[in-house]
């Protein structure tokens, strides 16, 4: 038996289990061990809610890897299979190996399986068909991660099999899916298991507000009841009954405010951890018990409000004159089919213009159907683009899959990152673009599309097409219009975008009347590099405006990670000329008026500072007509 042993670690050290403690027979598989009903009853009842909580991942995880045929198993600590679903109604093969509710699959039952095995790793693994201990298995590819509770106890153990074959790239892309979901339901449960208590949030990187962060479930007395996550350094189980304060330090000077769903009150900071040298971004959020109902509708309000803020090609391009000009271009181009092609840095708002390009063109009442080309594996790509028919893949949906491209019919079709296609796939493009037709996996009769096709990435395609990593045929097919989106420390219209970020920042956190910067904070903002583009100053402005006392902020409400010293040449002067200061409040409104209340090309009309005119409208207690 230990004959059989491949290199695998845990593979070879299971099989060792397999024969030398279970003393188990690769040969003589009896059928899976099946509990009774009772057992299975009382199995689910143990997963109670973590079994709510984890149904819409699974099945949006499902969904994602269609159309080979998966069936995703949640087990129980025990190996208990308690859940089972598949990407289709699950055949008798595969249910007679054990793939059914209440089949065991610990390794004393099962022998070596990506449950079993996993349970007993107690990390993510992947067992391939012939890595089975039982012969039986042997058709089978398992790929499993366990589910901890906060304490690091494994609740249950989330289990995707296949019978297809299936390529190891695809084998690592599904892993990595399936321990991305086995985390988000970790998540979940913790938030379920801790919906009416205080929640404090500490990202570790505070330039990234959708990573990984630690998260603490605050008692009464505001000491930690629980915790997920945590920093090498810093041993969670040690932290349970201390106060925050005792292994970070937060300052909390921001007011509280209503977060996006307006029934959780939120307060902002920066938080300090024991064992760590950078900042971290912190919140806390306290339940209030608004209505679900009111909390919804004020966030379908906002969320159209930022969506007209955000999607304009004039909003976007602001004061720029190489944007406006090129923008000035697309809107005339928009609706002439020609390719458009997007570059720029991560953080310049690719998806943005492209949605915005969409909304000015004929076809706005259409669908817009982005696709992200650096996400798919090169073995799902072709059949997420094309479609495929009915019978094409073992496994495949039985009515077949129209395909992405064909959605975007009478729309526009976004294809992200496309420096990241394969060259295989560049030609299949290549040719839906010249004829304007689909042909599915599978299939023979071309499916007329019409479309309009806006392409992104931040790679030199040029460069690639040299080297030969990108079709130079294709490259010409999306290039019809080329615009490079330029980071924002090199855009000419910095002020008003801070002053956008501000707007945007303040609507969604439902802060009202808007607070005007200081002379000195928007020094600051204008003197950084912003290597985060438009996503960091983001942060930071929403930073400010949750710690701001007044109607205006300052220098020392900024965060602490940007660089509090900078402040841009020439924006220290505040003079005015002499005659000018005693100008008659009505005819700074009238100036005001002319130039729809945009602070800055009032200043720019009367040659003062931008910040000599917030001064002589505080002076006379002049307000925008919003504001009033």
């Amino acid at each position: 038996m230990i004959a059989r042993d491949t290199p695998v670690d845990h593979v070879g050290s299971s099989w060792r289990r397999c024969a030398d403690t279970y003393k188990l027979s690769a040969s003589h598989f009896k059928g899976p061990h099946v509990v009774t009903a009772q057992e299975l009853t009382a199995a689910r009842e143990g997963l109670g809610l973590l079994r709510a909580v984890a149904e819409s991942e699974i099945k949006q995880f499902l969904c994602r890897v269609a159309p080979v045929n998966y069936v995703a198993i949640l087990a129980d600590s025990a190996g208990i299979a308690v859940d089972v679903e598949g990407t289709r109604p699950i055949d008798s093969d595969i249910s007679r190996l054990g793939v059914r509710a209440g089949a065991v699959w610990s390794e004393p039952f099962a022998g070596t399986s990506g449950i079993g095995t996993s349970l007993v790793e107690r990390r993510a693994l992947t067992i391939r068909r012939n890595e089975h201990y039982f012969h039986a298995y042997a058709g089978l590819t398992c790929m499993a991660a366990p589910i901890r509770d906060w304490n690091g106890e494994i609740l249950a153990t989330l289990d995707v099999s296949s019978m297809a074959s299936l390529s190891e790239d695809t084998l690592s892309f599904v892993l990595e899916l399936i321990e991305a979901t086995a985390r988000r339901i970790e998540r979940r449960h913790f938030f379920a298991r801790n919906a009416k208590r205080p929640i404090l949030r500490v990202l570790s990187r505070v330039d990234d507000m959708d990573g990984d962060s630690m998260l603490f479930a605050l008692g009464d007395d505001g000491r930690v009841v629980e915790c997920l996550g945590s920093e090498p350094s810093m041993d969670r189980t040690d932290l349970v009954g201390c106060l925050p304060s005792g292994f970070m330090e937060i300052n909390w000077d921001g007011p509280a405010h209503h977060a996006r769903d307006s029934g959780v009150l939120e307060r902002i900071g920066i938080a300090r951890l024991r064992g760590l040298e950078h900042p971290c971004f912190a919140s806390l959020k306290t339940h209030m018990g608004r209505s679900a109902g009111k909390r919804a509708k004020q966030t379908a309000q906002r969320a159209g409000a930022l969506h007209d803020i955000r999607l304009t090609l004039d909003t976007l391009a602001g004061g720029d004159p190489t944007l406006r000009s090129q923008t000035t271009t697309i809107k005339r181009l928009a609706d002439r089919r020609l390719p458009i092609l997007l570059q720029g840095e991560t953080g310049t708002g690719k998806e943005e213009f492209a949605r915005a390009i969409h909304n000015a063109g004929s076809r706005s009442l259409g669908p817009f159907v982005a696709i992200d080309c650096s996400s798919i594996p090169e073995s799902l790509v072709e059949s997420e683009l094309f479609g495929y028919e009915t019978g094409t893949f073992t496994g495949g949906r039985r009515e077949g899959r129209r395909g992405r491209i064909v959605e975007a019919n009478n729309g526009t079709l976004f294809l992200d990152e496309i420096g990241d296609m394969p060259l295989t796939l560049q030609t299949r493009l290549l040719r839906v673009l010249a004829r304007r037709e689909v042909v599915p996996l599978g299939g023979a009769k071309p499916i007329p599309v019409d479309f309009n096709v806006i392409c992104a990435s931040h790679q030199d395609l040029p460069k690639m097409v040299k080297d030969g990593r990108f079709r130079q045929d294709l490259f010409f097919r999306i290039a019809g219009v080329r615009l490079e989106l330029p980071p924002l420390r090199k855009r000419q219209d910095k002020e008003r975008i801070i002053s956008q970020a501000l707007a945007i920042e303040a609507a969604e956190m439902g802060i009202s009347p808007l607070p005007v910067l200081s002379p000195a904070a928007l020094g600051v903002l204008m003197a950084q590099t912003w290597p985060g583009n438009i996503r960091e100053l983001r942060l930071a402005v929403r930073y400010a405006l949750a710690k701001a006392t007044d109607d205006e902020i300052h220098p020392d409400d900024l965060p602490s990670w940007l660089d509090l010293s900078a402040s841009t040449p020439g924006e220290s002067g505040d003079a005015a000329p002499a005659d000018m200061e005693d100008m008659p409040p009505s005819e700074l409104v009238a100036v005001l008026a002319r130039h729809n209340w945009c602070v800055s090309d009032a200043a720019a009309t009367l040659k003062i500072n931008r910040r000599t005119l917030h001064r002589w409208m505080r002076r006379h207690s002049i307000l925008r007509p919003n504001q009033v």
